[in-house]
């Protein structure tokens, strides 16, 4: 998505195969944030359906002013996730085998044991920080957006964004650094 954004979202309201292109570059961001944060694979893929559902339904009242068009799906898939996990009523892990799902592509048991010894001591890692800590890793660097875009979502200002990555980031390599 680029210059044309709005012109292409403004077709998309209007044209089954301009949605299809949108739907096609947001579903992987969209669905690997879900993912990061539930990490139900079902349930993950019933959410993003859900999100891209609330796009189709909105997309003739989105305004190029008011905010990019990525800003504006990611917001519904937050606001979606967010509105999932509070009548969940629990709090969400990563999941092991989200973390990096082990390919028997050359790898001896050797490294295998290593590379989940070294996801397990992630997760617990992960589960050590706050809900919005883990929002906001999530949506930094599952859905790969920018500080300005989380900082929109969220309400929060782009350096309160980046100073709650840091110090979570930090905190993540302590903890990972004194499991060692």
């Amino acid at each position: 998505m680029g210059r044309d954004e709005p012109d292409l979202n403004y077709k998309a309201a209007h044209d089954p195969a301009v949605f299809i292109k949108i739907y096609d570059h947001f579903m992987p961001r969209i669905y690997k944030y879900i993912r990061y944060r539930i990490g139900n694979r079902d349930e993950a893929e019933d959410l993003t359906s859900r999100v891209f559902e609330q796009v189709l339904s909105n997309i003739g009242k989105y305004n190029p002013e008011l905010a990019q068009f990525s800003r504006w799906i990611f917001t519904i898939a937050h606001n979606t996730l967010t509105d999932y996990l509070r009548l969940q009523g629990r709090r969400s892990n990563v999941p092991i085998d989200l973390l990096g799902e082990v390919a028997s592509a050359g790898k001896g048991p050797v490294e295998t044991l290593i590379q989940k010894e070294t996801q397990e001591e992630l997760l617990k890692a992960l589960s050590r920080l706050s809900d919005r800590e883990r929002s906001i890793i999530g949506l930094k660097f599952a859905a790969g957006l920018s500080n300005l875009a989380i900082a929109e979502m969220t309400g929060l200002s782009a350096s309160n964004v980046a100073v709650i990555i840091y110090r979570s980031m930090k905190r993540l390599r302590d903890d990972l650094t004194a499991v060692r």
